[in-house]
């Protein structure tokens, strides 16, 4: 895959929706009160076209619910000098700010410069990079350019597949190996910002973001282990471990005005509920943490649809926090939004864009929604894979389930080229009705949402198979060459989904600052 399928996808197509609704109002919500512009970001360009790839600004998700990114604070912009936007913003509190695929930490009064260069740009293919000159800002994320903090993570992440036994389990994720973890985070963050202030104020805050980015990805990783494990004695380990993490997080000083902070909590609440745990014991497992979290924790079960109609309008009454009862009153009138449910494909994954052979766009919730048979077998491929066009030779000898009223096949094509993947599909005499491209933005999105939701390790090919409903039925499916129909035949009579809600709609076409 080129450097832009790599990119990590955080303007979600929801985002810039809800940008072209704040942009369309901004001149009303200005009339109200005038705005004080305290901050400044000046943007750098090598060169006058680079403009047209700055994306419009956003906001991360205080809450970390859907949408994860927000429309931005009120700004103003100014683009009248040659090779620079000069951006001036009113917040009042530190915020996550998002530009393009970066996503950065920064506080009321700073100023940010920075430079931005367009790299590479075809039809298919794009990079851009992103550098700090002066601003007491940190990235917490940067695409495929890198952050060692980020590989940092990843290679602890991993590290947990290596641990084969309940006392080594143990043993990493004991409280000071947590503690020394999370200050190696925050040495790294330090290396990855050079120019970063060292005052106690933005260490503190080093260290907070650090220590929750690491606690959350140990919690979903550990969700997908205790998943897909059946020894026992290791289940209760990471158990054990999940508590221990937990009790770590609460002697922490929290903000929870700070998506990081809470997605840690959202993490944890999706382990117990990987768990099969019911509402009453999920709350249960948070009775050592403090009433911001609890209330945080019942807001995450009216989110993930565990909640009754009855208990949803009794929380509601409940919420004491301002932004937690303002989120569950938008939650109670959202008809547009499918309800996450564990075992089912997520928001995120409805979203993403595809296109199909005429190069027409669609959404990943419309494969489920256009398709007639009970059941649905994805091939994760690309035209650059070789074992992939191996499986797909074999599968062309017979074609088997082209006509198949029980699964429909589904070739989805992570590409960067538009035209090497219809050339395999007219090679292997593919149904062109079942084929689809995964380009640009929409690739890392699954890659993320498929690893967190379905333990995909990405690797191709790779096949699951789901129910029309969009739950997963098997996250590891035989190929589509050893596929049968009778393999879907003793499974249970399946019922819609009534939890779903209607697909979302397509996202608008994208704007630029």
């Amino acid at each position: 895959m080129t450097n832009f399928c790599k990119t990590l996808p955080i303007l979600s197509f929801l985002l810039i929706w809800c940008v072209s609704c704040y942009s369309q109002h901004a001149g009303e919500l200005s009339d109200e009160k005038p705005e004080v512009y305290n901050t400044t970001i000046v943007i750098n360009l090598k060169k006058n076209a680079d403009r047209e790839h700055l994306s419009s600004l956003g906001r991360r998700n205080p809450l970390a619910f859907d949408p994860l990114y927000l429309p931005p604070p009120p700004y103003t912009i100014d683009t009248s000098a040659n090779l620079k936007t000069v951006l001036k913003i009113s917040i009042d509190k530190p915020t996550y700010l998002t530009l393009n695929h970066y996503i950065y930490h920064i506080e009321p009064g700073d100023s940010l410069n920075m430079d931005f260069e367009v790299l590479l740009q075809t039809k298919e293919s794009y990079k851009d990079t992103i550098n700090i000159n002066h601003g007491n800002v940190f990235f917490i994320w940067k695409g495929d350019s890198g952050l060692l903090l980020e590989k940092y993570l990843n290679s602890i992440t991993n590290s947990l597949k290596s641990l084969k036994t309940a006392d080594r389990m143990a043993e990493f994720l004991s409280t000071e190996s947590l503690k020394s973890m999370a200050d190696s985070c925050s040495v790294l963050i330090y290396k990855d910002h050079p120019i970063l202030k060292r005052d106690s104020s933005t260490f503190e805050t080093v260290k907070k973001y650090g220590a929750n980015e690491l606690l959350g990805r140990l919690a979903y990783r550990l969700a997908l282990l205790y998943t897909n494990t059946k020894d026992e004695s290791i289940r209760s380990a990471i158990e054990t471990s999940e508590m221990n993490m937990l009790e770590y997080a609460s002697l922490q000083e929290e903000d929870y005005d700070d998506p990081v902070t809470l997605v840690y909590y959202r993490s944890v609440f999706y382990f117990f509920k990987e768990m099969g745990l019911d509402a009453q014991s999920i709350l249960e497992r948070f009775n050592g943490s403090n009433d911001t979290v609890k209330q945080y924790v019942q807001l995450n079960l009216f989110n993930d649809g565990m909640l009754s109609e009855e208990q949803k309008l009794e929380l509601i009454d409940k919420l004491t926090y301002p932004a937690y009862k303002e989120y569950a009153i938008h939650l109670d009138q959202n008809t547009h939004r499918g309800t996450e449910k564990s075992g089912y494909i997520n928001n995120e994954i409805r979203g993403v864009r595809l296109f199909d052979v005429n190069d027409k766009e669609l959404v990943f919730e419309e494969l489920f929604g256009t398709t007639e048979q009970p059941y649905l077998l994805l091939d994760f491929s690309g035209s650059w894979c070789k074992p992939c066009l191996e499986e797909m030779s074999v599968y062309a000898k017979t074609a088997h389930l082209d006509n198949s009223k029980k699964v429909r096949p589904i070739w989805l094509f992570f590409e960067n080229d538009k035209t090497k993947w219809l050339n395999i599909v007219e090679r292997y005499n593919l149904k062109k009705e079942n084929c689809f491209l995964v380009v640009g933005e929409s690739g890392p999105i699954l890659k993320k949402e498929f690893a967190l939701l379905f333990d995909w390790e990405g690797e191709f090919p790779h096949y699951f198979l789901f129910a029309k409903e969009g739950e997963i039925i098997d996250k590891r499916a035989k190929p589509l060459s050893m596929f049968e129909e009778n393999d879907v035949s003793n499974l249970p009579p399946r019922e819609n989904n009534k939890n779903s809600g209607p697909p979302l709609p397509p996202p608008p076409p994208k704007k630029s600052l």
